[in-house]
Order: C-alpha cells, then structure tokens, then sequence
C-alpha cells in the first residue's frame, strides 16, 4: 500500500477552534480519562500487580488472615492475663512487679517485664536483704501458650521452671 503524500490532510488547514462548550470539554475529558485508564490497568497487569484470584484462593487466603487475627488477638489476651491486676512494689524510684513461690522473694521491673518474648533474655531479679537491694541475674522467657514466666536461675545449665505474678488482694 503506497501513500502518496496528496492523501493525507495537511493539518494547517483545519480550522483551530479555540473555545469549546462545557459539553463539549466534558466528552473530550471523558474521553482523555478513558484512554488513561486504559493504559494504566495495561501497565499494572504487565507489571503483575494485578492478579485473578479464584473463589477457592480468595477464602484460602480469607482464612488465613482470620487465623493470624486470632492467633494474635490470643496472644495479647495471655499477654494482659499475665500482668493484668498484678500487685505492684515501688522501691527506690522504681516498680516492681513480684514473684511467687520462689525460693525468696524476687522483684522485676514492670518495664522489663513489657519485653519479655519466647526468646530467652538475661534479666536482674531484685531481692531486698537487711542491708540493702540486691539483684541477680537470670534467664526469663514466656511462652505464647501460658499465662506464667519461664526462669532459668542459672543461665549456663538451662532449666525453665514457671512462675507467676502476685495478684492484688
């Protein structure tokens, strides 16, 4: 197919018009949006943002993120029954929370405590003798499961035995 150059419309000719009708603006904006449109959902789909999902993946991944609320929602729920309507100590500018059943009465700070994950950690318990405040240190972890602390006396031979906070009376 040859063109000649006679075929085609020299533009020089077409009259320019230089104000046109609201209706007019709105078609041609209209128009101008579609093609917009066009080109960006071309551009998304090549990029791969855009995915079909079926129905079977769009509940997979429904019930996947209504595991993940709920296991998280039950996490926080342990986590408050842990240190919730906990009796506290304040020594020293400081507050404490206690533990019960140990072999004597040890303190940890409330701060530290907020911390605390299933990932051992290396904390300062706080005992008070006749003299003075002392501490040692130990290992202390929770778990997502339980409502009590994990604590390790000795931070070379671990062994993890659970422990609880002193409620308020």
């Amino acid at each position: 197919m040859d063109r000649d150059q006679k075929e085609y419309l020299e533009i020089d000719e077409l009259p320019e018009k230089e104000n046109y009708t609201q209706e007019e603006k709105q078609v041609i904006m209209d128009r101008l949006n579609e093609e917009r449109l066009i080109h960006q959902r071309v551009r998304e789909r090549l990029d791969g943002k855009i995915q079909g999902y079926t129905e079977e993946e769009k509940s997979e991944i429904l019930n996947l993120l209504n595991e993940q609320r709920l296991s998280k929602e039950k996490r926080e729920e342990i986590k408050n029954k842990r240190m919730e309507k906990k009796e506290k100590y304040k020594f020293v500018s400081k507050e404490f929370y206690k533990f019960i059943k140990m072999e004597r009465e040890y303190y940890i700070e409330i701060k530290e405590c907020e911390d605390l994950s299933s990932r051992p950690k290396l904390v300062s318990l706080y005992y008070r003798t006749f003299e003075e405040f002392k501490k040692k240190d130990v290992l202390i972890k929770t778990e997502i499961y339980s409502e009590h602390f994990f604590i390790s006396y000795n931070p070379i031979r671990v062994y993890f035995k659970t422990y609880a906070l002193e409620d308020e009376r």
